[in-house]
C-alpha cells in the first residue's frame, strides 16, 4: 500500500499525482450525464420515465460515489493517510456491486465493465490508478503539492497500465482532469442508459375489473 505523498521522494516511481482528482472525475462523470439528457429531449424523450426506473442497492451506489467525492476534498485527503487506497477501492466496490446488481438496466453491462477495468488497475496498483506522467503534465496536474490522499499516480512499470489514466481532457472543459478506458466505458453507457431510458414508451396500466355478481 503506498504511502503517504508527503514522505516521497520527488525522484521515486511511485511519485504522487498532486490534485483532488476525485471531484473533478465526478464532473466528468455529470458531463456524461448531461449529454445523455440533452440526447434524450432531442429524440423526443420523457423526463418522467426516469421516474419509472426501479434500481436495487441505489443507496449503496450513491453512498460509494459520494465517499469518494468527499474522500477526495482537500480536508479530508489530508488526514486520511494511508487508509486512503483502502477507501478508495472499498467504495470503488460498493459502486461495482450496485452496477452488478442492476445488469438488467440497459448499457449497464458497459457501465459496469468499465468500473472493472478501472477496480482492475487500481488494485494491481495497491489503491491507486496509474496515470501517464505526459497526460497529467498536460492537464497540469503534476507536483501539486499539499493536496493528500489522491487516487492517480504517475508510477514507473506500473501493472494493467493500460488501464489507466491515459488521456487528458480537452483543454476546452473547464475541469482538467485525465481519463482512463474504463471512465470512457462509463461515461458512454451512463449517456446512452440515460437517453435509452428517457425514449421508453409510457408504461401501461390495467386495472383488474370484478365481474359482476
Amino acid at each position: 500500500m503506498p504511502c503517504s505523498p508527503s514522505r516521497r521522494s520527488p525522484r521515486s516511481s511511485w511519485l504522487w499525482a498532486r490534485r483532488r482528482a476525485g471531484a473533478t472525475s465526478q464532473l466528468i462523470l455529470l458531463g456524461f450525464l448531461a449529454l445523455g439528457f440533452a440526447g434524450g429531449l432531442l429524440f423526443e424523450g420523457r423526463v418522467a420515465a426516469l421516474g419509472e426506473v426501479r434500481f436495487r442497492w441505489w443507496a449503496l451506489a450513491i453512498g460509494g460515489l459520494l465517499f469518494q467525492f468527499v474522500l477526495f476534498s482537500g480536508p479530508v485527503a489530508r488526514v486520511v493517510g494511508p487508509l486512503g487506497p483502502l477507501l478508495y477501492v472499498g467504495s470503488t466496490l460498493a459502486v461495482l456491486a450496485a452496477l452488478l446488481r442492476n445488469l438488467e438496466q440497459p448499457w449497464f453491462r458497459l457501465v459496469a465493465l468499465g468500473a472493472a477495468l478501472n477496480l482492475v488497475a487500481i488494485m494491481a496498483n495497491g489503491g491507486v490508478m496509474p496515470a501517464d506522467p505526459a497526460a497529467l503534465a498536460a492537464a497540469g496536474l503534476l507536483d501539486r503539492e499539499g493536496a493528500g490522499f489522491v487516487n492517480t499516480a504517475p508510477l514507473s512499470g506500473a501493472p494493467f497500465a493500460f488501464l489507466g489514466d491515459n488521456w487528458a481532457t480537452p483543454g476546452w472543459l473547464p475541469f482538467a482532469n485525465v481519463v482512463s478506458l474504463g471512465d470512457l466505458l462509463i461515461g458512454t453507457g451512463a449517456a446512452a442508459w440515460l437517453m435509452t431510458t428517457m425514449r421508453r414508451p409510457r408504461a401501461l396500466r390495467f386495472e383488474a375489473r370484478r365481474a359482476p355478481a
